[in-house]
């Protein structure tokens, strides 16, 4: 009996010292890498990429890379949207909803390197286009918080709900989230947690207390990047169309890449204030394939007609070509004075 006591003692202290390590544990999250700025970013950058630059490449593992290159670049530069302009089949040859297998491959690549990695499991059902994309460098994002980090804001994918109880989601911690509202088993959900950890009881399990936020909340409230959308066009004229757009009014500043477009110093560039600013890159062809390719190539002779601006950002180079993903880096880096240029000017107005 005397050593059925003593037992009994020491699984309650193991318990209690168990609760006081979690509760250090949770106190002593790290803050994230990347701290909030001081007032929110309201202006989104998108860029559309032709598929055809991941169609040329030469087998699978090349043009996972290839995609992966793209998805890195997106995430240097803040893009906010990455769309897969699928410029494989001339328009009368499509099929209504029908992609092709260049921008199916090149769209689950995007998305897979922007999940969290702690939700790619539940989130990232398994694909022979994906067989090589496990060893692609990870964006290392804002988003993507490690389990030893803290943030006002985190992406979570719900496990359970109940109406009338709330939803529990994975939020990569050792603690589930909860929210008081009912959403879907399986969906991705962007949460405002706070910016200290809070624990409360909820249904006899210890959660993180959550509040649901919309996914443009991180930028706009916070200035945090918080990774990007993917989405498929079939045409130039799709991508270009208002209603196809998510943001309201559809983009407001349009820019082309070409080596035929105009040439100047990135100082003396000068861009429109906008809110939603869209940069589009061809494929090995060029946007003049694009076009080529669409259903509105007898109403233009030349693809800068549909677009705002049409600058060569890469002149005086020393190689024949350019490659897609070069092009992309070269491109936001030469546009990023201007575009701040314009953001600063249209705030202080």
């Amino acid at each position: 009996m005397g050593s059925d006591k003593k037992s009994k003692k020491r699984d309650k202290g193991e318990r209690s010292e168990n609760r006081d390590k979690k509760r250090k544990s949770d106190a002593a999250l790290d803050a994230p890498a990347e701290q909030p700025s001081t007032s929110g970013r309201p202006y989104t950058l998108s860029i559309a990429v032709a598929s055809s630059c991941i169609e040329n490449a030469q087998n699978l593992e090349l043009a996972t890379l290839l995609a992966g290159q793209i998805a890195r670049a997106a995430a240097i530069f803040n893009v906010d949207e990455v769309v897969v302009l699928d410029d494989a089949l001339p328009a009368a040859e499509r099929q209504p909803g029908h992609v092709s297998s260049a921008a199916a491959l090149f769209a689950r690549v995007l998305q897979f390197m922007e999940t969290p990695q702690y939700l790619k499991k539940a989130l990232i059902p398994m694909h022979p286009d994906l067989k090589y994309a496990g060893v692609l460098p990870p964006l290392d994002a804002p988003h993507h918080l490690r389990s030893t980090e803290w943030g006002p804001y985190r992406e979570g994918v719900v496990k359970r709900s109940a109406v009338g109880q709330g939803s529990w989601l994975d939020v990569g911690l050792d603690r589930d989230a909860h929210i008081p509202q009912a959403a879907k088993q399986g969906v991705r959900l962007t949460l405002a947690m706070g910016e200290q950890p809070t624990v409360v009881p909820v249904q006899g399990q210890e959660v993180l207390q959550a509040a649901l936020a919309l996914p443009s909340d991180p930028r706009e409230r916070a200035g945090l990047y918080w990774g990007y959308t993917t989405r498929i066009v079939p045409s130039l004229a799709a991508l270009l169309d208002p209603a196809q757009c998510p943001f309201e009014g559809g983009y407001d500043l349009t820019v082309g890449t070409s080596e035929r477009g105009e040439q100047m110093p990135p100082c003396e560039l000068r861009l429109a204030p906008s809110r939603h600013l869209l940069v589009v890159f061809g494929g090995p062809q060029g946007l003049e394939h694009a076009l080529q390719q669409d259903g509105v190539a007898a109403q233009h002779s030349s693809p800068a007609e549909l677009f705002d601006r049409y600058l060569n950002t890469c002149f005086n180079q020393g190689s024949r070509t350019i490659r897609s993903e070069e092009a992309i880096l070269i491109s936001l880096a030469f546009l990023q004075p201007a575009i701040s240029a314009a953001v600063s000017s249209s705030t202080d107005a």
